[in-house]
């Protein structure tokens, strides 16, 4: 499916710059923590084209907006990737993730359009899944070319994987039918009345916590060394790409996991990520076995891809038809947010080391579980 193909490469590029810190801060002599705001730029960019591009999706067309965007996202690949100081790629990053940010929200417009309702569970959960793959699919192959090429090799190759799947895109999805019915500032003000929604404040709470901490561990994994696996370029490698049965598993799991409500699903499993990075966290000095630790980190991967879409599921049905489309934008936006503050926090607090900083993200999780279970609580006595 193209669109799975463009989530895999469009959320990719938020991802691609996590292994890729250290080699761009040798080549351009910038500290780690100054690179480490390459993430940020992109994800802050991101999460704010949520915001900025889902009221304009009907107006320009979903097929458009989609193509546009994947052009534009593998034109500033290309020229991050030309940039020769930390601070010139932070601004292409910035603008790519600008450009990325087209996609998501109009993505699952154009399922919702496009898909009959019967098929439609399938196609989002393939849309998921592709969002979620993408975290390790983009590691993987980007620290497995600039181990060899370079760190520019990376974003090149990601450029002229982005620009086929932008092709792809125009060729194949369905042309547009572009609605103006609904004013672009009644549109925006749906937005603000969503943001400010007192049911909906705890989701964007469970929102900005799930990326922060799956970002995070990867994130640290690198700068901290735990157990000696980042001085190993092979053992590195193999703890990214375990990540990958992980999600994989997670849809396989679903009819078994759907037996629980999405709101008491993602109570327990965010709760299960917070207990799964705080374990591998504690194990790397009392155990010190990396089959162990990679197998804990394996288990927050499972535990964070099924909560992802137990949350959307969770805010979308606690916004109601009525606040639907603002509810989404503002959920991606927190999302995404949580996601940009990842890097550079690892950067100011990486002398806690891995243990030090697990202990942080399982508290981030811990929290983002409360939040769900005190929406849960006020959903049941307001049933």
């Amino acid at each position: 499916m193209v669109i799975a193909a463009a989530a895999l490469v469009i959320t990719g590029q938020l991802y691609l710059a996590l292994p890729l810190l250290a080699p761009i801060a040798a080549d351009t002599g910038a500290s780690t923590a100054t690179v480490s705001w390459t993430v940020t730029a992109f994800g802050a960019a991101y999460a704010l084209g949520f915001l900025v591009f889902k009221p304009l999706v009907p107006r320009i067309g979903h097929r458009r907006l989609i193509a546009v965007g994947l052009a534009a996202t593998a034109l500033f690949a290309a020229v991050t990737a030309l940039m020769p100081t930390a601070e010139t790629v932070i601004a292409a990053r910035v603008l790519q993730g600008c450009a990325a940010a087209t996609f998501a929200p109009t993505a699952i417009g154009y399922l919702t359009r496009t898909i009959p309702a019967h098929r439609r569970a399938h196609a989002f959960t393939a849309l998921t899944s592709a969002f979620l793959a993408s975290a390790v699919v983009a590691q993987v192959a980007a620290q497995f070319i600039a181990d060899r090429w370079g760190w520019s090799a990376a974003f090149l190759a990601s450029a002229v994987v982005t620009a086929g799947v932008a092709v792809l895109a125009r060729v194949v999805l369905v042309p547009d039918r572009r609605d103006g019915a609904t004013p672009l500032a009644e549109a925006y003000r749906g937005l603000l009345r969503a943001a400010l929604l007192p049911r909906l404040l705890p989701f964007f709470l469970i929102a900005l916590t799930l990326l922060f901490g799956f970002v995070g561990v990867y994130a640290a994994v690198r700068p901290t060394n735990p157990l000696g696996v980042a001085g190993d370029a092979g053992a590195l490698l193999t703890l990214r790409a375990t990540g990958l049965p992980a999600i994989l598993l997670a849809p396989l799991a679903m009819p078994l996991l759907a037996r629980l409500a999405p709101l008491h699903r993602l109570v327990v499993s965010t709760a299960a990520a917070a207990l799964f990075i705080g374990a591998a966290a504690a194990s790397v000095p009392a155990v010190g076995s990396v089959g162990l630790f990679t197998l804990l980190l394996a288990g927050f991967v499972f535990a964070s891809a099924v909560a992802l879409p137990a949350a959307m599921q969770a805010t979308t049905a606690a916004a109601g038809a009525e606040h639907l489309a603002g509810a989404n934008a503002m959920y991606g936006f927190w999302l995404y947010i949580g996601s940009s503050a990842a890097a550079p926090a690892v950067a100011g607090a990486v002398g806690l080391g891995f243990t030090g900083l697990g202990a942080v993200f399982a508290a981030v999780l811990l929290a983002g579980s409360a939040a769900a279970l005190g929406a849960a609580l006020l959903a049941r006595r307001a049933g």
